[in-house]
This record gives C-alpha cells, sequence and structure tokens, in this order.
C-alpha cells in the first residue's frame, strides 16, 4: 500500500512518503501544500493521510481536488484536526478553517451540499469521529457515543459547553 503522508512534520507515518514545506521535518519530499499541483502523477496513492494540516492551508476545496487527483479509485483519505469546538483550534495563530463534521460534504456524492460544486472532487463519506478515540472512562466513553450519533445536533447545541477537541474523516475517492 502505498500512502501519502501530508504535512508529516516531525512524525512521518513509517513507510510513507512524507510531504512537507519545512526542510527540517522527516519529508521525503520539500513541498508548499498551498502550491499545484503536487509533485506526484494522477491515482499514485492508495491513501492519503492529512492530521493538523488542512486548518492550515488557504483553500481547501483546491486541496482536496488535488488529494482527490494523487488518490486511486477507493482511495481512502484519511484527515484528522481540532474541532471548531477545541480551544486549541483558536490558540494557534497558523489556523486559516474549522472544522466541522460536515465540513467536506460539500465532496461527498450523495450529500445535500454537493450541488454546490466546489471541484471534480467526489468522496463517499466512510466515518466522521467527533473526540478522542482511545477513552477508558466509561462515563466519557458513552457521552461520546451520543455526541457521535448526534454529530449535527451537538454541534448547534452543545459544542461549547462539552467541546470534543479533535474530530477525523475517513474518505473514500471515487472516480
Amino acid at each position: 500500500m502505498k500512502i501519502l503522508h501530508l504535512g508529516c512534520g516531525s512524525a512521518k507515518i513509517k513507510g510513507s512518503i512524507g510531504i512537507d514545506i519545512d526542510p527540517k521535518s522527516q519529508a521525503d519530499v520539500i513541498h508548499d501544500l498551498d502550491k499545484f499541483p503536487y509533485p506526484f502523477k494522477a491515482g499514485e496513492f492508495d491513501q492519503v493521510f492529512a492530521e493538523h494540516i488542512i486548518e492550515h492551508l488557504d483553500n481547501i476545496p483546491k486541496t482536496i481536488e488535488e488529494i482527490h487527483r494523487v488518490l486511486k479509485n477507493s482511495g481512502k483519505l484519511i484527515i484528522r484536526g481540532p474541532h471548531f469546538s477545541s480551544t486549541d483550534m483558536f490558540t494557534d495563530p497558523t489556523h486559516k478553517h474549522f472544522l466541522t463534521s460536515r465540513t467536506f460534504d460539500y465532496f461527498i456524492k450523495d450529500s445535500a451540499f454537493y450541488d454546490w460544486h466546489y471541484g471534480k472532487a467526489k468522496f463517499k463519506k466512510k466515518k466522521v469521529i467527533l473526540g478522542p478515540t482511545k477513552i477508558t472512562n466509561p462515563l466519557l466513553r458513552l457521552i461520546l457515543w451520543w455526541i457521535n450519533h448526534h454529530q449535527v445536533f451537538y454541534e448547534r447545541r452543545f459544542a461549547f459547553i462539552f467541546p470534543v477537541g479533535v474530530i477525523e474523516y475517513e474518505l473514500e475517492a471515487v472516480k
């Protein structure tokens, strides 16, 4: 499996090809992710992993289109970042975008938002997880289970009362 790790920094996934703007990072390829196209062939990757990078980039629709280009059909895109309710979202002055459970619905073929035409990239939504996944406290696990079964309601009514901190998306490229 060929994996591209966007904005890998100093924590590149073992066996992946890392790309980052920082020459001091563990990147195999030094490149500004706000510059298109990325230096890879179309359909080159089985998986693209973007952890805590999407919210820093200038143009999310163009970035998603470029990720779609380098993914194979049915290739997996995993995005992790701060949920808009996270205080860390507001702490980092380089954050440009806020992430919600529906941020990437504009690229999901069966979504109500897809008709807004933010490019040609099409994905299937496999899952969206709000909050940390490795919680041992039974009460917190129950609360996170409820949040994840009522994501939009949670975001509209309770996000700033009980912030989840992180969000993770798993999308599948449709070509």
